[in-house]
């Protein structure tokens, strides 16, 4: 049994892809951008929002100036309207709770800024979590390990006692970037075949699933 475990929060937690869609949507219209379809945010997000807004503007407007301005817009938007459709996906609250009664220590990191991962977890979820990190200025984003680490060493454990959750290839990335053992969860937002590829160490397909892997 793991003794800490580090959880992605968009596709892992969170089914939030209706909210950061809309407000990638508004942005763009707002701009006067074609707007996407939600489902094709699955591919679009996991990255931070930087990038985020990056992916859904037409390739020949991906300039620094335009990516900002839409930017903007889309945080006015998701500042305001970020659990208008969100939800936990079901079963996490439970887990959470199990884990906890357990003894063993649970975190969250997100590339999604440290304001909206601590105003987020904590509607949904309470004080469950020991440590809440989003992404902070100083700190890159996921994959990058300095978050994860950072969270390793709060806790005082070794890696080898802690386990890493998430749902995309950044997740399994992040997990190898910081010498932890991965589990790619498939309710998520990508797909088996891409967790796989990019190397999880397990794989959960519900969250009775991950519950015995932890």
């Amino acid at each position: 049994m793991y003794k800490a475990v580090i959880f992605d929060l968009d596709g892992t937690l969170l089914n939030s892809l209706g909210d950061l869609a809309a407000a990638s949507n508004y942005g763009l219209k707002k701009c006067g951008y074609k707007v996407h379809d939600v489902d094709k945010y699955k591919t679009f997000v996991g990255d931070g929002r930087y990038k985020l807004i990056e992916r859904v503007l037409p390739e020949e407007e991906r300039t620094p100036e335009t990516i900002d301005k839409v930017l903007t817009l889309f945080n006015e938007y998701y500042g305001e309207h970020m659990i208008d459709m969100t939800k936990p996906y079901e079963g996490i609250a439970q887990l959470l709770d199990e884990l906890k009664a357990k003894g063993i220590n649970i975190a969250v990191v997100s590339n999604k800024p440290h304001e909206f991962t601590t105003e987020i977890v904590t509607k949904f979820f309470g004080d469950r979590f020991d440590i809440i990190f989003g992404h902070r200025e100083g700190y890159k984003a996921k994959p990058d390990p300095a978050a994860v680490l950072e969270v390793i060493r709060e806790f005082g454990f070794a890696k080898e006692e802690c386990l890493y959750v998430g749902d995309s290839n950044v997740d399994i990335k992040t997990a190898k970037n910081s010498g932890l053992k991965s589990v790619g969860v498939l309710w998520g937002f990508r797909s088996k075949e891409e967790l796989e590829k990019e190397g999880a160490d397990y794989i959960a397909a519900n969250v009775e699933e991950l519950k015995n892997l932890i």
